[in-house]
C-alpha cells in the first residue's frame, strides 16, 4: 500500500494523482495527519510531504516511520528541500519534487519505486527473475566504456540521461569531525575541502556535483582513463590524508577520508540544479557511502569494471560481500606510523 501524508498540500496532491475529493483507490491513500500508532508493513511505501509539515511534526513522523519495517520517501510539492540528496543519507528510497507532481503521478511511478526498493532489500545471493534478465545488459554496458577523450561537461545537455561513475567522499565519515573541531572550524575546512577535491581529481575531469554537510558526490566521465584517474586520486588522498589534514586544513587532528565508487545511470543537471534528479544509481552511491564504506578506504561496487584496477591494484582490494544487491570490495587499510 502507498501512503502519502501532508497537512497542507492535500488538494494539490489529489490533482496530481487524478483523485476526486470523494474518490478512493485501492493502491494509494492520502492523510492529513500521520497516525503515529499505525503499524506499517514491509510492503508499504510511505511518503512524507516535507513542505506540508512543520519541522516538529515532520521530525516526529519521520522517527515513527524509521522504526517500522516499511520503506519511505519524500514528496515535495513546493520544492522546499534545499538538498534532496540528504534524504537518501537518512534511508529514503525516493524523492518526488514539484516537477513530477505538476506533470502528474500515476500508479506506475510508485510501482517502479517499490520494485527498486524490493530488489535492494533482497537477501544476498537471491537472484530474482528481474535481476537475471538485467545481468547480461549490465555486463555489456560495463564492457563498452569509451576509450577516447572526454569532450567536457558543457557538451552534455541538461536532462540528458547517460552512464557515469559516481565517486562519494566523506570529510567526516564516522569520526564526527564536526564535533571534534567545532562548527566554525568545520565550516572553514569544508570550503578548503572543495579546493582539495578539485586538485586531486583534476586529471579525472571529475565534476563536484552534489554536496551535503560533510560529504560530496563527484561525477566522473564514463571513460576508462577518467575512471582510472579517479581511483588513483582517491587512493592518493587516502595515503596523503595526514599531510592534507595538517597542511591544507590546518588541523591538529587527522582526517580519514571515506570513499565509495559506483558505475550507473542518471539524468544530468548542472551542479546546484540537481534537486529534480531521481536516479537509482544516485540513491545507491549515497547508501554505499554512508552505510557500507569505511574511513581510510575506497569501496567499489561490482558495477565498476574490474579491469580499471589493472594488475597493479587488484591485490589492493578485498571482497566484503553483498550490499543491497551488489558485491562490494574495500581497499586494504594503510597503516600510518
Amino acid at each position: 500500500m502507498i501512503y502519502i501524508f501532508s497537512t497542507k498540500n492535500d488538494a494539490a496532491l489529489k490533482r496530481s494523482l487524478g483523485l476526486k475529493a470523494d474518490k478512493k483507490t485501492g493502491w494509494v491513500e492520502l492523510f492529513t495527519q500521520i497516525p503515529i500508532k499505525h503499524t506499517f508493513t514491509a510492503n508499504d511505501l510511505v511518503y512524507l510531504d516535507i513542505s506540508g509539515f512543520n519541522p516538529a511534526d515532520y521530525k516526529k513522523s519521520l522517527t515513527a516511520i524509521k522504526k517500522s519495517p516499511c520503506v519511505w520517501g519524500i514528496i515535495d510539492p513546493k520544492g522546499a528541500a534545499e538538498d534532496p540528496a540528504s534524504f537518501f543519507f537518512e534511508g529514503a528510497v525516493d524523492y518526488i519534487g514539484p516537477g513530477l507532481i505538476k506533470a502528474g503521478l500515476n500508479k506506475k511511478r510508485f510501482t517502479n519505486a517499490i520494485s527498486w526498493a524490493s530488489d535492494k532489500k533482497a537477501p544476498a545471493g537471491d537472484k530474482s527473475s528481474t535481476a537475471k534478465k538485467l545481468e547480461p545488459e549490465a555486463k555489456a554496458e560495463k564492457s563498452k566504456l569509451p576509450a577516447g577523450k572526454f569532450e567536457g561537461w558543457k557538451s552534455i545537455r541538461a536532462g540528458t540521461t547517460g552512464h557515469f561513475f559516481f565517486l562519494y567522499v566523506s570529510l567526516s565519515g564516522k569520526s564526527n569531525l564536526r564535533a571534534k573541531i567545532g562548527e566554525n572550524a568545520f565550516s572553514i575546512v569544508k570550503k578548503r575541502f572543495r579546493d582539495v577535491l578539485q586538485h586531486w581529481f583534476a586529471e579525472a575531469e571529475a565534476l563536484l556535483w552534489m554536496e551535503t554537510e560533510d560529504a560530496s558526490l563527484l561525477l566522473v566521465p564514463p571513460n576508462t582513463a577518467n575512471a582510472r584517474a579517479a581511483i588513483h586520486g582517491a587512493l592518493r588522498m587516502i595515503l596523503n590524508s595526514r599531510v592534507i589534514s595538517f597542511e591544507k586544513f590546518s588541523l591538529s587532528v587527522p582526517v580519514d577520508f571515506t570513499f565509495a565508487m559506483h558505475y550507473g545511470k542518471t539524468s544530468f543537471q548542472a551542479p546546484g540544479k540537481t534537486g529534480t534528479v531521481i536516479s537509482e544509481s544516485v540513491n545507491f552511491i549515497f547508501h554505499l557511502g554512508t552505510k557500507k564504506a569505511e574511513p581510510g578506504r575506497l569501496s567499489i561496487s561490482d558495477e565498476v569494471p574490474e579491469e580499471l584496477l589493472g594488475n597493479g591494484l587488484k591485490d589492493l582490494f578485498i571482497d566484503d560481500g553483498d550490499f543491497q544487491g551488489a558485491r562490494v570490495k574495500h581497499s586494504r587499510r594503510f597503516v600510518y606510523e
